[in-house]
C-alpha cells in the first residue's frame, strides 16, 4: 500500500537537484527504514504540472511504475512537496526516480537514488518453540490490513484472525487450546502469503 502526504523534505547528503532547459528544480531524497523506502521530494516547474509517477528499477536502467497520480495539478512556479513510501522494496539494489508530466506533454525525470535491502523476512515469530502464547513481529505490515492463519501438521486450519490495520507491528496469539506439535503460521497481505514454522511445546513446560 502506498500513501501520499504533504511533507517537508529533510535536507541531507542524499538530496539531489536536477535542471533542464525549462528550468525545473527537483530535489529528491530516498531513505531506507530497514523494511521500506521513504521518498521525499520538492519540485517546481515553469509549466503546469498535471501528473507524476514514482518509478523503481533493480538495475538503474529498466524502470517500472509503482505509484501513479494521473490527475495531479500544480501551477507553474508553485513548489510541490511530497512524501511517498514503498512498503515492498526488492531484495538488493532499488533505484528510484520521479517522472513528471507537464501540461504540454513534456516528461521530466528527477535524478535517480539508490537504496539497498537485505532479504528481510516478512515477519518473525517469538518465542519459538513456545507453549501458551506467541508473538508475531510484523513491522513490514504496519498500517496495513492482513489475515493471520495457523495450520497444524495435517494442514488443518486451527486459527484465523483478520487485522484491519496493524498498529505497532506486534501481534500476540494465545495457544492454550492447541496441542503440542509443529504448526505453520501464514500472514496474507494483498493476495500474497508469507509462512513460517512454529513449534508448540507442552504448556506446563513453558
Amino acid at each position: 500500500m502506498f500513501w501520499l502526504l504533504l511533507f517537508a523534505a529533510p535536507p541531507n547528503a542524499n538530496s539531489l537537484v536536477a535542471a533542464t532547459a525549462n528550468t525545473p528544480v527537483i530535489s529528491l531524497t530516498v531513505e531506507s527504514t530497514g523494511w521500506s523506502s521513504e521518498l521525499y521530494w520538492t519540485a517546481v516547474f515553469d509549466k503546469d504540472l498535471v501528473a507524476f509517477a514514482v518509478e523503481r528499477s533493480s538495475d538503474g536502467v529498466d524502470y517500472q511504475e509503482i505509484i501513479v497520480y494521473n490527475n495531479h495539478f500544480v501551477a507553474a512556479g508553485d513548489f510541490d512537496t511530497f512524501r511517498e513510501q514503498d512498503n515492498e522494496p526488492m531484495p538488493g539494489d532499488n533505484f528510484y526516480r520521479i517522472r513528471f508530466t507537464l501540461a504540454d506533454g513534456e516528461k521530466v525525470f528527477s535524478e535517480r537514488r539508490k537504496v539497498y535491502f537485505k532479504e528481510v523476512p516478512a515477519f518473525e515469530i517469538f518465542p519459538n518453540p513456545t507453549g501458551r502464547q506467541v508473538n508475531l513481529l510484523m513491522k513490514r505490515f504496519r498500517g496495513q490490513s492482513i489475515d493471520v492463519l495457523v495450520f497444524d501438521g495435517t494442514g488443518t486450519q486451527v486459527h484465523q484472525q483478520h487485522i484491519a490495520k496493524v498498529d505497532d507491528g506486534i501481534l500476540r496469539i494465545e495457544l492454550a487450546v492447541m496441542n503440542p506439535g509443529m504448526y505453520a503460521v501464514s500472514v496474507v497481505h494483498n493476495g500474497r502469503t508469507f509462512t513460517r514454522r512454529l513449534v508448540i511445546t507442552q504448556a506446563e513446560n513453558n
